[in-house]
């Protein structure tokens, strides 16, 4: 398990095959909805969304003081439980890569997203260059960076991501950050790479 905080936003990470403590009972404290997500799973996918929902649990207990931790996340246009998840007071953000799952947390209500990429799905990345405008898809850190624009504005496959344009961020000061012009947005989303775990490239947008 690793974190890392980007200006108000802690981001943090955790191996599915490892340990992790948090059970099928601790789900269903954070919810109904959870329970019933779990049961939707088996394997791996669901050794990802315990590990998931454990990061999430610690990241909330620690925004806002308290123990309870209640979780929602139906889905806004089918109304099952694989929706963005949501707690009071507090945004969230999820993405999953083979053996890792990862979380965004920051106190208080802000468009918020985060993506994950293995390395090794560079292959696959250059594969989809046919959808961009000039053939050449991004490398796999742009990649993740679009990805976590669109779940920050929320449409999620409603937005092409060929159509994200990633541009330098207008402060000097800040070398690593991008603006992210989404179709549709008035203002762009600012986004950046961090520096997560080895085999990793992990991104994060804010609005």
């Amino acid at each position: 398990m690793g974190e890392i905080t980007w200006r108000d936003v802690t981001v943090a990470w955790a191996r599915p095959s490892d340990p992790h403590g948090f059970t099928e009972t601790d789900a269903a404290a954070m919810g109904q909805g959870q329970i019933d997500r779990l049961r939707q799973l088996s394997g791996s996918r669901a050794q990802s969304f315990l590990a998931g929902r454990a990061l999430i649990r610690a990241l909330v207990r620690r925004i806002r003081g308290s123990d309870e931790v209640l979780l929602f996340s139906r889905c806004a246009r089918c109304g099952a439980e694989h929706g963005r998840p949501r707690s009071a007071g507090v945004s969230l953000s999820v993405s999953h890569a083979e053996d890792l799952v990862v979380v965004a947390a920051s106190a208080g209500s802000i468009e918020l997203g985060v993506d994950v990429e293995e390395e090794a799905a560079a292959g696959r990345v250059e594969g989809l260059g046919p959808m961009f405008p000039d053939g050449r898809a991004p490398d796999l850190g742009a990649w993740t960076r679009i990805e976590a624009a669109v779940k920050a504005d929320g449409r999620g496959f409603e937005i092409d991501p060929s159509e994200v344009i990633l541009q330098p961020h207008a402060d000097e000061s800040e070398p690593c950050v991008w603006s992210a012009v989404v179709p549709g947005r008035l203002r762009p989303l600012e986004v950046t790479t961090l520096g997560g775990p080895p085999g990793y490239v992990v991104s994060v947008a804010v609005g």
